[in-house]
């Protein structure tokens, strides 16, 4: 039987995500059990993803670089489903 996956919320690039630390599971030099914040710059929606998990890329909100649209996202994290529908639903 195969299932759907939960669809994606669709995320703007721009978005600010404050992740509670139960929110995301893995991010290259990021503290596990700590908050993140997050601008989107795009999500990576793989074609073997589980209905749980998604990949962000984006920015550190603190990111200085001039016309952080233009170069290559400083962050990838993985993140709850389930919290991206909570935050977005909020806002």
């Amino acid at each position: 039987m195969n299932r759907s996956r939960q669809p994606l919320p669709d995320i703007p690039p721009g978005t600010l995500l404050q992740l509670e630390a139960n929110d995301w599971s893995y991010g290259r030099d990021l503290t596990p059990g700590t908050s993140v914040a997050v601008t989107v710059a795009g999500v990576r929606d793989l074609p073997y993803r589980s209905d749980e998990w998604v990949w962000i890329l984006g920015h550190r909100p603190e990111c200085d670089y001039p016309h952080v649209d233009l170069h290559p996202p400083c962050m990838e994290v993985r993140v709850k489903v389930t919290a991206l529908h909570r935050q977005l639903a909020a806002s």
